[in-house]
């Protein structure tokens, strides 16, 4: 799955940022947060950034597109959808959520010469 379309896949998710774990909540929508997933029952910490989300409250569920960052090193397959996960700011655990889907983008074909 590593190097592949599908491990490239943008991640539609559901997060919940925990109250007392940050000073504010992040910014789904700058392109500049980069947390780590961690799905439930693994050690695995799968790089993501996001790259545009609704409005962030803690302790409140919101919405967002997450896109793997190291898609032809780290294998993602474990984010499928229904996968549950941590968010992971270094070794602190300052949310969860889920995947509630997958948008695999359209593989590019090579132009003729």
């Amino acid at each position: 799955m590593i190097g592949t379309d599908e491990n490239r896949a943008v991640l539609y998710v559901e997060v919940t940022f925990w109250s007392g774990k940050r000073k504010a909540p992040p910014s789904l929508v700058s392109g500049k947060y980069r947390p780590h997933f961690v799905v439930k029952g693994t050690a695995d910490y799968l790089g993501v950034c996001f790259l545009d989300g609704s409005e962030c409250a803690f302790d409140e569920p919101a919405l967002g597109n997450a896109q793997p960052l190291y898609p032809d090193t780290v294998d993602y397959g474990p984010l499928a959808d229904g996968a549950e996960f941590l968010i992971y700011e270094g070794a602190n655990a300052v949310g969860e959520g889920r995947v509630l889907g997958r948008t695999i983008p359209h593989p590019v074909k090579k132009q003729r010469k």
